[in-house]
């Protein structure tokens, strides 16, 4: 059975890295991205061209690496959380979560039975993992402990309602939308602003109260550092194409001298 490393390191205390990506669809991403020491990757399915039939192969592909995959659906919804996870996401990402009914949603729709209410499937990238196990029962229990749900928080009403969120059995992550939560909060862009810092505090505290890790997904490389410092435990670094640019220019600078 694909043990989810990210999970099992967030589970024993441990900080998990990754990026996300936005354009690339060549399948041998996540072996780019292992090389480079990433733990994970994200595929952008809210802002970004993909769809199922894109993130397929880059999944199944993922899978026969030590990184681990992670989708951000474009909303929560039972077809994409399940069709994801049945592709091959090891993890799923859910925007703009901003209730306990939607976290309880998301765990209904991420868990097999009894846990939740996931149609059973099979697919034959997984048929090798079904057998090592007797009864279908202990299989999609450990499918089960290994899926890993994310809820990012992105309004002051997910704010208001963070310590109750991550009290739901089945969430993982709180994940902070940093960007959409000080516009939300009528400071547009202004991550840093003293009343949106302290609402991301409140995420971080909420996740400790409850057991669970929080983590974010920005480019500030000194902003990621400080909420190591906090306690973030998954932290998603900037997109592959923004490495790609950032790196570029670095060079060209020095080479145009």
């Amino acid at each position: 059975m694909r043990i989810n490393t990210i999970k099992k390191k967030m589970k024993n205390g441990e900080r998990v890295f990754g990026t996300m990506i936005k354009e690339a669809r060549n399948i041998n991403i996540s072996e780019i991205l292992e090389i480079a020491g990433f733990d994970y990757f994200v595929i952008d399915m809210e802002h970004a061209s993909y769809d199922m039939s894109d993130i397929a192969p880059i999944l199944e592909f993922a899978r026969k690496t030590r990184v681990s995959s992670v989708v951000r659906i474009p909303r929560l919804d039972y077809a994409y959380v399940a069709k994801a996870l049945d592709m091959g996401a090891e993890g799923i990402w859910v925007p703009h979560l901003d209730t306990v009914e939607e976290a309880k949603a998301l765990v209904s729709y991420g868990k097999y039975p009894p846990e939740g209410r996931r149609g059973a499937a099979v697919p034959i990238f997984r048929q090798q993992e079904r057998q090592e196990f007797k009864e279908a029962a202990d299989y999609f229990r450990a499918v089960n402990d290994e899926t890993l749900l994310i809820a990012q928080m992105e309004s002051a009403e997910a704010i208001k309602n963070v310590e109750a969120i991550t009290a739901v059995p089945g969430i993982d992550v709180a994940m902070m939308g940093t960007q959409d939560l000080s516009l939300d909060m009528g400071f547009p862009g202004q991550g840093n602003h003293p009343e949106v810092r302290a609402a991301v505090q409140k995420v971080v505290d909420a996740c400790k109260k409850n057991g669970k890790a929080s983590g974010n997904h920005i480019p500030g490389i000194e902003d990621l550092r400080y909420w190591i410092g906090q306690g973030m435990q998954m932290i998603t670094w900037s997109y592959e194409t923004n490495m790609i640019i950032d790196r570029g220019r670095e060079a060209l600078k020095l080479l145009k001298v």
